[in-house]
């Protein structure tokens, strides 16, 4: 007994610690797998429910805990409650490991009657039931490339169905048609074994008729094998967890931030190539379907990628179904309560569609999430420094002990210094911890203060959007209050109330209430000379600049002196630069003069002084940007610079507006006008020329004369470019490739059955005079 209270205890110990961690953090996966290994463990059926509901509200699409939750269930017979967990799960979880569990599950609670003559037979019925089953699966689950079994499946229930006359025979003819005509257009692994199944049936009943139903499938069944191999190549690198996990910038999880971006870009890419239609299906409602499954399916695996929700409500928003775009924003942002991009999209949207309390709603959620953040920061740093006072305070008394316990020394003055010393070692130690810590959460805190500040200031930007500046300065009010507010909150409200206001004075107030509260933070002062140098009010700039710079430390005053200067340097007169020369002189002597120079004669950007006169940075010639994909990563090719020419290439002749194409007549007008052969800028070009020259005489040389063929001729240059022009031309004048309406042909495929073809050798034309014709 007393062995089993301990083990009882023991357990309730290890619950309570589990329940601190899932608190802590309820989107971790690894304390809610223990947490419900240990209830499991305990037999409480309420426990184990309990401990299942709290953790799909957080992995709602965790397929594998939903299978162990329906065999728990199963083995205790509590048939009601599999049909409510399956009834819960099922749509949105694109798992065809759970699908088929479920049509496992009706055939095991309707299993078939005898068969018997009599129509519309108990037997009939439960097939009837079983099909629905089968039909509703791959309502949601069958586009999935995974699916083919449960495809499989079905169609041998089909074929296992009893018939009785040429009319049900009939029917199942037709329905065994449309499911193989239905699962061949789609890329399933197993979409070539279930077409030959498909020949086969069709060849069984009728080789005529079979001859035309599979050649009005053999188009679709040929793009969807196609469409598979691609389908393959982006899938099968994607990184599917067990259990989603949060990005490594919000918690760490052992990736790097580079890897992190890289396993997600798979899926953008995926889902990308998704929304372009490359099975080019034309019924908008099952394309609809299928794309908006395939996001379902990333979101199991990459839940708390805030990209991947915004990407579904965007398509949504493309194909006009904006509540479907809300719906995914609001879900996503349930998923990644820290998503400022879901946040500020769905108000905008909702206010867009007058629900301006489900946007103040979604903003409000955000800043307590954040204010949340901060506080858990706060109070780990208050705790880290709590354990530093004790850590010394424990040193101290040992200090002390050990101290009392040697030989005290006669005098009292010594033994006073050596106290005296002792604590100050010890205050020193305290310090330097305390600094340690505060060095350690500083970089956090300030980035989720700057983060909640974020918020606030597009909380203000919406609202006056919205509804006008008056609730706009109610926000700011709120903003205020609050104890993590940033200085930016301020120079955003003081900009917003001069550039929608019209009103430079409120926006000065709020500038000067900005210093008042936060100091001379020298960010905030070169914002706020920024504003008066644009307002043109130099005499108060100048108010505040000195003002300022007197109660700044040196090193973070120079950030306000360098902006001064520049002010001073293009608009002062030359008294007011001498006097800022000599103060910059005398606040800051180991700057070098130079460098006050090459500020002074510089302007924006245009730093020439420093690249010509002192050689300090190399401006780079401007260079052509390629556009990139929104959400593409990838990282910018660097163009070697040109290697220049000894002669120069004579420009071609302008282009006839012919939109963006080349025409053949200024191809020959560029050769017409042309003085001199175009010469090619490929280095070693003569070279080259020289060295194929040398090679082909000495193939020919060890051919038997008889099967030599004539020199191949070096083309000029000029017909060279004249090729190289025709090549591009031609290729302009093709019709886009969306205008395709036959089967799809592989490049590569042609490209190797081209290589690998017997084709005579084209003579040219000066090796064919001294050639007789054959007969």
């Amino acid at each position: 007994m007393a062995a089993l209270d301990a083990a009882s205890g023991a357990r309730a110990a290890a619950k309570e610690a589990l329940e601190a961690k899932v608190y802590q953090d309820p989107r971790l996966s690894a304390p809610w797998l223990d947490l419900l290994a240990l209830v499991r463990q305990s037999e409480n059926v309420d426990d184990v429910r309990d401990v299942y509901d709290r953790f799909f509200e957080y992995f709602p699409q965790a397929s594998t805990q939903w299978m162990d939750y329906i065999d728990w269930e199963l083995s205790r017979l509590n048939f009601d409650q599999v049909n409510a967990i399956f009834t819960r799960c099922l749509r949105n979880t694109m798992s065809v490991d759970l699908w088929r569990m479920y049509l496992a599950y009706t055939r095991r609670v309707n299993p078939l009657p005898p068969f018997t003559t009599e129509e519309n037979s108990p037997r009939d019925q439960t097939r009837r039931v079983l099909e629905q089953a089968y039909e509703f699966a791959l309502k949601y689950i069958g586009w999935d490339r995974e699916s083919g079994p449960i495809w499989q499946d079905y169609l041998q229930l089909l074929r296992e169905r009893e018939v009785r006359g040429t009319w049900q025979e009939g029917q199942k003819m037709d329905q065994l048609r449309k499911v193989f005509q239905r699962a061949v257009m789609i890329p399933l692994n197993q979409v070539e074994a279930i077409w030959r199944e498909y020949d086969a049936y069709e060849t069984s009943l009728n080789k005529i008729t079979a001859k035309k139903f599979l050649g009005e499938r053999s188009p679709a069944y040929m793009q969807a094998r196609a469409v598979l191999k691609e389908l393959r190549t982006l899938t099968d690198p994607l990184v599917t967890p067990a259990l989603p996990v949060q990005p490594c910038w919000i918690v760490p999880n052992g990736k790097t931030p580079a890897k992190e971006r890289q396993s997600l870009q798979g899926w953008r890419r995926y889902l990308e190539w998704e929304e372009k239609n490359p099975l080019a299906i034309e019924d908008a409602a099952v394309l609809h379907q299928r794309i908006l499954s395939a996001y379902k399916k990333a979101t199991m695996y990459v839940r708390f990628d805030a990209v991947v929700w915004y990407m579904a409500a965007m398509y949504c928003v493309s194909v006009h179904r904006a509540a479907d775009a809300l719906s995914w924003l609001h879900e996503g942002s349930e998923a990644c309560p820290w998503s400022m991009l879901l946040r500020f999209q769905y108000a905008e949207m909702a206010r867009a569609q007058d629900k301006n309390q489900e946007a103040s709603a979604a903003l409000d959620d955000l800043l307590m999430y954040m204010h949340h953040q901060v506080d858990v920061r706060l109070e780990a740093q208050r705790a880290a420094s709590a354990a530093v006072d004790a850590e010394t305070d424990a040193e101290r008394e040992a200090a002390l002990q050990k101290r009392a316990q040697d030989d005290a020394p006669d005098d009292d003055d010594a033994d006073k210094a050596a106290l005296a010393d002792i604590e100050r070692r010890i205050q020193e130690t305290r310090e330097q911890r305390h600094a340690k810590v505060l060095n350690e959460a500083r970089p956090g805190l300030d980035e989720w203060r700057e983060a909640l500040s974020q918020v606030w200031i597009k909380y203000m930007q919406l609202v006056r959007r919205a509804e006008g500046i008056r609730p706009a300065r109610q926000v700011f009010a709120r903003a205020r209050k609050s104890p993590h507010c940033t200085w930016q909150v301020y120079e955003a409200n003081a900009m917003l109330e001069y550039h929608c206001s019209k009103d430079a004075t409120v926006a000065t107030k709020v500038f000067e209430l900005a210093l008042k509260i936060f100091g001379p933070e020298e960010h905030l002062v070169v914002r706020y000379l920024d504003f008066l140098i644009s307002i043109n009010d130099d005499t108060n700039a100048r108010a505040v600049l000195e003002r300022t710079v007197s109660s700044m430390p040196v090193d973070k005053a120079k950030t306000v002196w360098m902006r001064w200067a520049e002010y001073e340097y293009s608009y002062g007169d030359t008294s007011a630069m001498a006097r800022l020369d000599a103060r910059l002189a005398d606040t800051y002597p180991d700057m070098s003069r130079l460098d006050r120079v090459a500020d002074r004669w510089r302007y924006n950007s245009l730093d020439y002084v420093r690249a010509k006169d002192l050689g300090y940075s190399h401006i780079a010639a401007p260079a052509a940007k390629e556009t990139k994909d929104a959400f593409s990563e990838e990282p910018a090719v660097e163009v070697a610079p040109a290697v220049p020419d000894k002669a120069p290439v004579p420009e071609p002749a302008p282009k006839v507006e012919t939109g963006g194409r080349q025409t053949m007549e200024d191809i020959r007008r560029a050769l017409a006008t042309s003085s001199e052969p175009v010469k090619r800028t490929r280095a070693n070009t003569e070279k080259a020329i020289k060295k194929r020259k040398e090679t082909a005489v000495s193939d020919m040389a060890r051919r038997p004369a008889r099967d030599t063929p004539p020199p191949v001729p070096v083309l000029p240059d000029a017909v060279m470019y004249f090729m190289r022009c025709v090549s591009r031309y031609l290729p302009s004048l093709l019709p886009p490739a969306m205008m395709y309406e036959g089967p799809p042909i592989s490049p590569d495929t042609v490209l190797e059955c081209l290589a690998h073809s017997n084709l005579p050798v084209l003579v040219p034309m000066d090796g064919r005079k001294g050639l007789k014709r054959r007969t």
